[in-house]
């Protein structure tokens, strides 16, 4: 949820872009925004964890991981992390339906007429077509146009039991900085309104952080990560779910409650 904090000589003129951002005016001019899409997490690319990675892993990140954001007519929708993984040979873009998913209502369905701008990890900006969504998982796939990523994209497939520490990352759509925190994934936590789809890690992220890779320090794909601040972890979708998903886009085409028009509960709030 979005909140206003006070702060001290706020420029007035920045009110505008924070409408034109989807975001609503301050009360006063001495209060900003906070849990924005804008907020970092972890460690920017090239400090504290990325240090600590192979070169071969931080190439495997830096290269493949994008920034989404939607828009309706010059306002954006929303915005999130995207990241772009092989599959059968094609290569798109993973990330999280809630690019495209209308917010607060009860019965969940794709907002109309939504124009999606991907940052790329050579800082272009390009349009993103919508490939394939699932509500029910939140996921969905876009495709971009004429770009070949310098590093083959991340392969979604299945694996073996790891160690279970792992790294979530993300990017910022107004800076491109690639982002990561370290973390562990466990069990569920105990909590009321836990979704038997999710894993759970202790990596620390922000809303930028939605539809970002989690990953094995090798750079292996582990899950998609959603944010949800009322648990006080980080929830993901784990291979184990996404590659029969996949499978089905590639059967089925778009998600069965798509196609069906069904309006269905997503994953996880954010």
């Amino acid at each position: 949820m979005l909140a206003f904090i006070h702060r001290d000589g706020l420029d007035k003129d920045q009110f505008g872009d924070l409408e034109s951002l989807g975001y609503p005016k301050p009360l006063n001019d001495g209060m900003i925004l906070v849990n924005t899409f804008e907020e970092p997490f972890g460690d920017e690319c090239g400090e504290g964890v990325w240090s600590e990675l192979s070169e071969t892993t931080c190439d495997i990140l830096k290269r493949n991981i994008v920034a989404l954001a939607s828009f309706c007519g010059g306002k954006r929708f929303f915005a999130c992390t995207g990241l772009f993984i092989e599959w059968k040979g094609f290569t798109t873009i993973l990330t999280s339906a809630s690019l495209l998913r209308e917010s607060g209502c009860k019965d969940q369905k794709i907002v109309k007429n939504l124009r999606i701008e991907v940052l790329l990890p050579n800082k272009g900006r390009v349009e993103g077509k919508l490939q394939h969504v699932s509500l029910h998982y939140n996921v969905a796939l876009v495709s971009v146009k004429d770009f070949c990523a310098s590093q083959p994209a991340v392969k979604v497939e299945h694996r073996w039991p790891d160690s279970g520490k792992v790294l979530a990352a993300g990017c910022c759509f107004s800076s491109g900085r690639p982002m990561a925190a370290r973390g562990q994934k466990y069990g569920r936590p105990n909590v009321q309104f836990d979704c038997k789809y999710l894993g759970y890690s202790t990596c620390k992220i922000t809303k930028a952080g939605i539809g970002g890779p989690l990953v094995d320090l090798d750079g292996k794909f582990v899950g998609m990560n959603f944010y949800d601040k009322y648990v006080g972890h980080t929830p993901y979708l784990s291979w184990r779910e996404i590659v029969p998903l996949l499978e089905y886009f590639e059967t089925k085409g778009y998600g069965l409650d798509f196609i069906l028009g069904i309006q269905v509960p997503v994953v996880c709030c954010i």
